[in-house]
Formats: structure tokens, sequence, C-alpha cells
């Protein structure tokens, strides 16, 4: 029971689906070409019956997918947007309804812009919605690039003729298309049956004719070739009168659609041709032709028959020679001759010539014509020609008789000899050439040599039998077999003799003999008779290479610089013979060595180099060559240097070589001696030789240039050496410093002598300015100062040459002290200070001669009561800046209890006070300077002094008081006013200690109200402020208060 249910459960199910609504289109991806007509097919099924279904079409493009562009449908009129709807009213685009169910797409036009998803939309007409109600397929637009060609032309035809038409089928596309080429023929006949086809290429590259051409092309009659990729031939033969009309040719592109059918994409014509078929004229004529109709025995004859028809390639000629009545030979139509009995052994022989030249001439040629060949000639023709019954008939026709005459033969030989030289070289070849004319059989040829005079007895050299064969005499028989002797029959009429390697004993006159030869009788039992002969000779004289055989060298530059090229040429005459070859050496004779000549290089006489012991500028620039002719070698040398300066010579050894290969000497010549000289180059060297003055001041940096002008070579090195100038008569410069042109350094004698070792130095500015340096320079290093340049030179072997030197102008060299530009402050004074007040003396120097300058500084005074020129030393300071150490000695020594302070306030500005004046200290003051300065050896040395104008000092004298007493004595005022205190302070301090211990509870009370304090005022300290003089400690009244 329940499997009963399954099935009937199974049996619901499977009708449901049955009954399931489905779309279906074509399937894609459809590819079609731009401008065709496309159609989709669309198809539905699954729905109730007898109702028909409405079609609805879209189209996506590929660069919008989800946008819908409505095309057309069958149930809506304004269904299309305005992309399509105009296409749509112009019936561009239709929807053609196949039946109820199915409906055909049609777009006329394909357009690029309508590639894209296209959409089959159908409306349910069912009460419920089951299944599929649209589908879709891709559709690709590719443009269309099928070109189909042929030459429009119009041609005029024989009928029987062939003809061939060209079409040339292009096409660019990536798609996998084929492509179906056929041709056709609008007959002008009958022009309104429309074009026949002849024969179609198909796309699977199978012939298809059409139905009236399918005999023709299974004969052959008809062929359409594929030439190459892109061009297609038709050819037809055996063209007929229905055949005229206009041709062309028409191609088809095809695809395959993913449904496995073909598809046309695109189909196109050529242009056409028109040909007119003229029909055939089936008569023809027969002519015989002849140069001439005399002959003489032994000469050729020629007889051409000449078919003159139309279209004779295509119709079947035969043609049989006749000879009285006798035959010759018959020719079919496959061209292949039947000969008569009586000629076969004569073209055996190579004596008769059958030939069919072209289809309408023959030709009969007969060698070696003889008297019995004289009389009548005759061409006979017979066609054969096919009925429409199937049967044959003959049509024969003939030429007229042509009468050839034949005379017996009567001998005109000529004979003329030529050579290539009539005097040639030993080695060389002779070579001879005998042209025998006017000749009708065949002819023999004998070579003599006799001596020059062409007496004595003649030597067989060579003979040609008249059949060819070469036979060569005694004397060369021996040097024929190796090659040295050769005869030939270069042309019918030229005989030639060649002698290679020649000897000496070639020399003399060589004589060139013909005989002619003619055949008579029949074969086979032919007598050979002689005609005639003629002879030429030819006298030739071999030159022995010894007595001309010598050598010479020669060079363009027999002098040279170091680093130049020269070339040596050795000419070796006469020209290089391989039979009697030389080989030739360079020898070499140094300047400088032991005197003999010894080799440089070889060239053999097989053509291989050798080196010899002695090798020129190491083998490296030694180069040698040597002309095709082999008659100049030449030795090069490059960057000459001393090693190749001597005497060059070429020594050349001459060998002959016999027929059997042996060789042995023949000569030995040397050449003239040349001399090369390898010299130094000539110095362009130059020194800036303009004298000048310099002036320094001592202790300065002294700079001497040395300027070079002009080298010899980029590669010039330099050694500098300077020079100081003696003008004494007689003395020699002396040598300060070097400079090698390595870059060495060396010191002179000058130097040491005059301590400058420490102070001079040398650079090199740039590579032609060099200096000299005189650091901290001395009075003593005035002078005349020069520069000698030397030019060093690399030669080639690497060794540096002084090449030349010069000298430079001389530098006159002052080194001077400073000028002396001391000046003191002369205006004069008066001051006047009462007793014990203080006298302030000024010096003031508002001039020095250098910045470096220190001085020493004197006060004088001359005291009233005393001579006007006795002034007595006050005070002096030294350069050192050490009291005393100046000019002078002070009558007051310094002290503590000196009453002169010495400032210097500024670097120009000296002071001197002297405190508590006194009445004695009256009179007229000065200062004396002295400038000193420290030379570049560390010695001080005086350069000026001046005087300050005069000072004249009055002292007021006053009365004696208890304060001026007091404060007049050191003593007694610290006595009075200074010492008390510090005893008072200690007193004091003792008792507050002793306090202290005693009462410490109460200390700090007892502090408070204790003594007051005490204190000492420090003593006044005066200094000078200057760094050059030390500080000045005095006590002078109010110093302690």
């Amino acid at each position: 029971m329940d499997i009963k249910w399954l099935y009937i459960a199974f049996a619901v199910f499977v009708s449901s689906c049955l009954a399931q609504r489905q779309v279906t289109v074509q399937p894609g991806p459809l590819i079609r070409t731009e401008g065709s007509h496309v159609t989709i097919w669309c198809n539905v099924t699954g729905h109730k019956n007898g109702v028909e279904q409405d079609f609805e079409w879209s189209l996506y493009l590929y660069s919008s997918p989800d946008r819908e562009i409505r095309i057309v449908s069958t149930s809506q009129q304004n269904y299309a947007y305005a992309l399509y709807s105009q296409r749509v009213n112009s019936r561009e685009v239709y929807i053609e309804r196949l039946s109820g169910d199915s409906a055909l797409l049609h777009i006329t036009k394909i357009q690029a812009s309508d590639q894209g998803m296209f959409e089959c939309y159908t409306p349910n007409t069912d009460s419920k919605y089951l299944g599929s109600y649209s589908a879709r397929t891709n559709l690709t637009v590719i443009p269309d690039t099928l070109e189909v060609t042929a030459t429009a032309q119009t041609l005029s035809k024989v009928e029987g003729d062939t003809l061939q038409l060209s079409c040339e089928v292009t096409r660019q596309t990536s798609q996998h298309t084929h492509v179906s080429v056929s041709w056709f023929l609008h007959p002008s006949d009958d022009p309104g049956s429309g074009p026949r086809d002849l024969v179609t290429l198909s796309r699977d590259f199978v012939l298809r004719p059409g139905g009236q051409y399918r005999q023709r092309l299974s004969s052959g009659d008809l062929r359409l070739d594929k030439t190459n990729a892109t061009s297609y031939r038709l050819t037809i033969y055996k063209l007929q009168p229905a055949d005229q009309g206009e041709f062309y040719c028409e191609a088809s592109e095809w695809i395959q659609d993913p449904d496995r059918s073909w598809y046309s994409l695109t189909r196109k014509e050529s242009e056409k041709t028109s040909v007119t078929v003229q029909p055939t004229d089936r008569d023809f004529s027969i002519q015989v032709t002849t140069e001439r109709r005399a002959y003489t025995a032994g000469e050729p004859l020629e007889l051409r028959c000449t078919i003159d028809a139309q279209n004779v390639p295509e119709r079947f000629f035969s043609v049989s020679w006749v000879f009285s009545s006798s035959s010759i030979a018959l020719i079919g139509p496959s061209a292949v001759p039947l000969l008569g009995p009586n000629y076969v052994k004569r073209e055996a022989d190579g004596l008769l010539t059958v030939r069919k030249e072209s289809p309408s001439v023959h030709l009969l040629k007969l060698q070696r014509l003889l008297p019995e060949d004289s009389g009548k000639y005759i061409c006979r023709v017979t066609e054969r020609e096919k009925t429409l019954t199937g049967e044959f008939i003959d049509r024969s026709k003939r030429s007229r008789n042509v009468q050839i005459t034949v005379t017996p033969l009567r001998s005109n030989i000529s004979v003329w000899l030529s050579s290539n030289s009539s005097e040639i070289m030993e080695g060389e070849t002779i070579q001879l050439s005998c042209i025998v004319n006017n000749t009708l059989g065949p002819v023999s040829v004998s070579w003599l040599r006799m001596n020059k005079d062409g007496v004595g007895p003649a030597v067989d050299v060579a003979s040609v039998d008249r059949d060819g064969t070469v036979t060569h005499g005694p004397t060369f028989r021996e040097r024929s077999t190796y090659g040295e002797v050769r005869v030939e029959r270069t042309r019918p009429d030229t005989f030639t003799l060649s002698l290679f390697n020649t000897l000496p004993t070639d020399d003399g006159q060589y004589r060139c003999s013909a005989t002619e030869w003619s055949q008579t009788g029949t074969a086979p039992d032919w007598i050979w008779q002689q005609i005639g002969d003629e002879s030429a000779a030819k006298t030739i004289t071999v030159k022995s290479i010894e007595s001309v055989f010598f050598v010479s060298a020669s060079s363009r530059t027999p002098s040279v610089t170091f680093g130049d090229s020269f070339d040596l040429q050795c000419i070796v005459k006469p020209r290089h013979n391989p039979n009697v070859p030389a080989s030739v050496t360079w020898r070499f004779q140094p300047a400088e060595g032991d005197g003999e000549f010894r080799d440089l290089v070889t060239f053999t006489r097989d053509g291989t180099l050798q080196w010899g012991e002695q090798l020129l500028g190491l083998g490296t620039r030694t180069t040698v060559d040597r002309t095709a002719t082999n008659t100049n070698f030449r030795l090069s040398v490059t960057r000459a240097g001393r090693k190749e300066a001597g005497t060059y010579q070429c020594a050349a050894l001459l060998y002959r070589r016999s027929y059997d290969g042996n060789w042995s000497t023949v000569a030995n010549r040397t050449s003239n001696l040349l001399g090369i000289s390898v010299l130094q180059p000539v110095s362009k060297l130059q020194v800036h030789k303009i004298n000048q003055s310099l002036q320094f001041l001592e202790d300065s940096r002294v700079r001497v240039n040395c300027s070079i002008t002009s080298q010899t070579s980029p590669e010039s090195q330099h050694a500098v050496l300077w020079y100081a100038h003696k003008t004494e008569p007689g003395v020699p410069d002396e040598l300060l410093l070097k400079i090698e042109h390595s870059g060495a350094f060396e010191y002179g004698a000058y130097a040491e002598e005059e301590r400058l070792r420490s102070r001079v130095q040398s650079e090199r500015l740039s590579p032609r300015l060099y200096s000299l340096t005189l650091h901290r320079s001395e009075t003593s290093d005035s002078g005349t100062y020069y520069c000698r340049v030397e030019e060093w030179l690399m030669d080639p072997e690497g060794a540096w040459y002084r090449l030349a030197q010069d000298d430079s102008g001389f530098t006159h060299v002052v080194v001077r002290q400073p000028v002396a530009k001391l000046q003191v402050e002369e205006a004069e004074s008066n001051i006047t200070v009462p007793e014990d007040g203080s006298i302030r003396l000024g010096c003031s120097i508002p001039s020095q001669s250098s910045k470096d300058s220190r001085f020493s500084v004197s006060w004088y005074v001359n005291r009233q009561g005393q001579e006007e020129d006795d002034y007595q030393c006050v005070f002096s300071i030294g350069h050192d800046a050490v009291f005393g150490n100046g000019n002078c000695s002070p009558t007051e020594e310094p002290g503590p209890n000196s009453r002169l302070q010495f400032e210097r306030t500024t670097s120009d500005l000296y002071s001197l006070t002297i405190q508590k004046a006194r009445s004695r200290d009256a009179g007229n003051y000065y200062c004396h300077v002295e400038e000193w300065l420290l030379n570049p050896r560390n010695a001080w040395y005086r350069l000026a002094t001046n005087n300050s104008g005069v000072t004249i000092v009055n002292v007021l004298w006053q009365e004696s008081t208890l304060q001026s007493v007091v404060c007049s004595n050191d003593s007694l005022f610290y006595f009075v006013f200074f010492y008390p205190f510090p005893i008072f302070g200690i007193l004091l301090i003792a008792v507050l200690l002793v306090r202290y211990k005693s009462r410490s509870s109460s200390k700090n009370q007892e502090g408070k109200n204790g003594a007051p304090l005490l204190w000492i005022k420090e003593p006044h300290l005066s200094y000078s402020p200057t760094c050059l003089d030390p500080p000045a400690l005095s006590l002078h009244p109010g110093s302690v208060e």
C-alpha cells in the first residue's frame, strides 16, 4: 500500500515539472559583423496550449549591466526606449512571429553600440507563475574587415586558349572565422538567366563545381587554386565560345555559433572582368626555312618547319622530314622522334638533331654535311582531330621542296698564335693561344719548341688529336705529371698551351701546327682524310730571375726625435712568384753596442714570420708588414728611443722550386745601409726672464716666483734650483735649494751658511709656477735671487733624461728695518707745586715705528743753580720693564721709601710722580724715550730715540707745623696714628677673653656693652695697569688714616 502511494506522488511531481514554463533563446555568445542583418530566436514551452504568447526584447550594455534598455515588444506599440524608438518605427528593428510560442528578433543593420546582453521576456498567460519567463544571450559586434579585390579588365581570347583570373580575399579579425570563395560567370549570350556558379571553395576547403561545370572540373579543364594565404586563382583551359561574359568572385566569412551551426557574417563581390571568346579556324599552313641553299661539305645544315594555325598548343600535329623520298624522322604529338633507318647511326654519332623548338616550329639539323646530302627536303604535317562521335580524322599537308646543294670540301684553314707576353720572368707562366679559323672538319693541333732562330731540332711539347686526345712529348712528359704543362681546347676554335713555373731552358720559339680532317664514306666504314694544315710561331724569352733580382732599402725619416715613429721600406724586385719566392730579413746594428749586425725579423719564403735575437723597443713597439705582391717589406718602429738608433739593412735570399717540389737557393742580395738617428726633441722650455726688485720689512715673509712660460711636452717634468746671485766678479752663485723632477727636496750650502734652512720654503703653485718663500726675513737676506729650471722627459724605455735648462730673470730683494716714526710730545709746560706736594711729569708718545715696538723711558732734570747742560737722571725703566734698566742710573735708589711713583696708563702715555716735593726738586724736567724692536733672531735692538719738551717745575716753600712735621715723617706718623690702635685692640681682646672665661653665663650681654670696635685702614697700593711694567708698591702720606 505504501509503495503504491509513493508511485502516485512521483507521477504527480513529474507531471508538474513537465508542465513548468520555460523560455529559451539562441545560445551565445553570438558574434556578428557591423552593418549585417542579425536575427535572434526566442521560444516558449510549458504554457497552456492555444494561448498566443507575447515577446518583449531588452538590452543590457556591458558598461551598465544592471540598466535595462527596452527595444521592441509584440504587445506594446510604444515599448521601445528613445534609443531604439526611431529604429523600431523605421522597421530597422522588428519581431517576426514564427508561431504562437516562437518569435524572431530582426536587426537589419547592426551597429557597434548594439552589442551587449539581449533578454527575451514573455509575460505570463497562465493562472499561476511556475518556471522561467525570460532568457538572455550575449551579442558581440565586430568590424566588417572582409575585402574582396580583383582587377577589372577586358580580355579577348580565342577558342581553346586558357583563361586565368586572380582574386584577393583579406580579413583583419581576431575571431576564428572561415572563408568560402566562389567564382561566377554572368553570360553575355543569356543575360536574363542570372549568374552561373562556376566553382566554389567552401569554408571546409572543399571544391564544389557548378552544375554545368562538373565535367570540366573533373577533366582538369577547370581549376581553382589557392596560390597563397589571400590569393585565389581561377583557371579555365580550352575556352569555349559559351564561356564569354563577366567573371567575378564572391567571398563569404563564416563563424560557428555555440549551437555548432555556421553563420555567414558577411558576403562581398569583386570587380567584374569581361571576357570575349572568339571561335577558332581549323585550317593550317606549312613553311620550311633555311639560311641558304648551297653548302660546303662539313658545314651544318638547319631546316625549320613552321606551322601557321590558330591555337596550335591545343591541337595535335605530327611532323615528318623527308629527303629524296626517304624518311629522315617522324615527330608525333608527344615530340618523340622516330628516325629512318639510314639516319639512326648519324643521330647516335651526334650528327643529326630533330627537335621541337616550340609548338609551331620543328627543327632538323645535320652536322658535317656530305656531298651525298645534296637533294630535296620536304616537311609533311598531319593533324589528328576527334569528331563529336568520338572518331579521329587526319588532315595532312606538305611543304614545298627545298633544294640543298653540298659541294665537296676545300680547306681554308688559318692559324693565329698569341701569347700572354713575349718576355716573361723565370717562374711565371707561359700561355699560348692558338686560334684555328675557317675549318669545317675536325682539327688536330701539335705544339713544338725550337731555338729563337727557328732552326735546329724541334722539341715535341704536346699534341691534341682530332678526337681531343692530348699527348705530351718525351721532354715534357714528366713535368706534365706534376701539372707543369697543360694543353686545353677552351673553345671550338681555340687551343691553349700553358707552361707553369718556367725555367730559363724554356726560352725559344713555339710553333702551333693545325691539321684539318675530313670524314668520307658511310658508316660504319668512315675514312679520315687530311684536307689542309697551317702553322704559326711565337718567340718567347724567359729571363733569369737572378739577373734582375735586387734589394734596396729606404726611409723618409733618417732622423727622428724621441717618441716619434719611423718606417723602413725594403723593396724586392722582381714581383713575388710562388715558384721563385724570396725570404727577406731585416738586420740591425745598434749605434751603441759591439758593432755587429743582428737579425730582427725574417719573412720566410712560405709567408711565415720569424723574430730574431735582437728586439727593438722590447718587442712591443715594432710592427712589420708586407704588400700583397711581396715586393715591399716594411719595418715600423713607434716611440723610438736610444736603443733604436743605429744602422739597418735588408737581406733577401731567392729560392727556386722545381716541378718535383724540391727547393734550391738561387741568389743572395743585401740592400744599402740605412742610418737612423734618434735625437732628443728640440726644447721649447722658456722661463719668465723679467728682472724685478722687491722690498720687504724685516720679519715679514718674502716670496719670489718662478714662472715657466712654455715647455716642450705636456708630459715634461721640471727640476727647480734656487740660487743666490753673487755680484762680485769670479764668485759663483750659491745654491739655496733644489727640487728634483721626482719631487725630492735638497738644501744647498748657502742655506746652511746663512741659516736659512728653517726659514726657507719652496712650493709648486701650479704645473708651471714655483715659488720660494723666506719666512721671518732678516736684513742679511737682502740679495739677488733667480731660479734655474731643468726640463726632464721620459724616453720610450722609461728612463728620464734632462732635455734642457733655462734661468729666470733676477729678483733683487731688499729687507730693511722699519722706518723710524718715533715722536714724543715736545710741548713745554710750567707747573708750580707747594712744598710736600706731588709733581706729576707726563711723557706722551703719539707715534711709533711698529706696533711691536718696546720703549725705554728716562726722566732727566736740570736743577736750579746747576749749569745749563748738567742734567741728572731722575728715573729710568728699560724696554724689558725693569726699573733702572734704562739708559741712565737714577740718583735716588728705588725702594719702599722712594718718593717716586711711575705709571703707564696707556701704551703710549707714561707718567712719573714725585711725592713730597722739596725745594731742591725744582728745575727743568724732560723725558728721554728709546724705541726698541725684536729682530728675527730674537735679539733686541734700538731703532730710534727722542726727547720730550721741557717741563719747568717750581716748588713753593712753607713753615713747619706739628701736622706737617708729623705727616712729613713716616715713622712718626705711624707711631702716632697707627701703632696705638692694634696694641689697644690686642689688650681689649685679652680682657674680653678673661671676662668670658670667668663669666660665661653673661658673655653675650657683656659683649654688647663692651668697648667700641677698632679698625685699621689698609695702606694705599699704587700699580701700573700695563702688562709691561711691574706694579709699584709705595707708601706715601695719606696712606694711613
